[in-house]
């Protein structure tokens, strides 16, 4: 009605925080490292989680041949268009993103922050794929960027983690987040609603 106050909203969603941050719109923009998996490259398995697809549920654009840089140029094109963002999070989907000697990390992290307007990373990984000196690396960047790591959790149930070929139990998620939170590192879920055997 007219001369009321808009309601308030009663939580701080995503967007609103990086705006208060950046003053401007921030958008996520998913890039392909190039990395594996645990899962499948032979060390836990070779078949994958269930529901994880060839491309480890990314655009595959590193079997195209990009760079990060292009892919990224290319994401903040289109996204800048769309949405008129202005800052970009630079989201590591594909596969395992902590999951390669922490040199060659560096290597692409270096390269997605070197982009212009880039204020952070968000990096995709499952708990058993964070070490001691990757975590130290990432600690090192989260002093001068935005950082998270996303993990991935799916379920919190061991019977169901087994069910979905995970290769991991609901306890190395939450020793993983202690220790990367124990760094002043960002942590996100990920979590799988209604999976096979689970109801509420």
């Amino acid at each position: 009605m007219r001369g009321q106050a808009a309601p308030q909203k009663r939580y701080n969603d995503l967007a609103a925080h990086l705006r208060g941050l950046f003053g401007c719109r921030v958008q996520k923009i998913t890039v392909d490292a190039g990395l594996s998996c645990p899962n499948r490259d032979g060390r836990l398995a070779t078949g994958g989680c269930i529901y994880c697809n060839a491309r480890g549920s990314g655009t595959g654009a590193h079997g195209r041949g990009l760079s990060i840089t292009a892919q990224l140029t290319d994401g903040k094109r289109a996204l800048e268009r769309r949405y008129g963002a202005r800052k970009f999070i630079v989201y590591f989907q594909s596969f395992s993103n902590t999951y390669a000697p922490v040199p060659v990390l560096k290597a692409l992290y270096d390269e997605a922050l070197a982009v212009p307007d880039i204020v952070g990373l968000s990096i995709g990984t499952r708990p058993d794929c964070v070490s001691g000196p990757v975590l130290e690396l990432l600690a090192d960047y989260a002093r001068r960027w935005l950082i998270w790591v996303e993990y991935g959790l799916q379920s919190a149930r061991d019977e169901t983690l087994a069910r979905i070929n995970r290769g991991h139990d609901a306890a190395c998620f939450f020793e993983a987040v202690a220790a990367t939170r124990r760094r002043g590192i960002r942590v996100c879920a990920h979590v799988i609603l209604g999976l096979p055997g689970e109801g509420r």
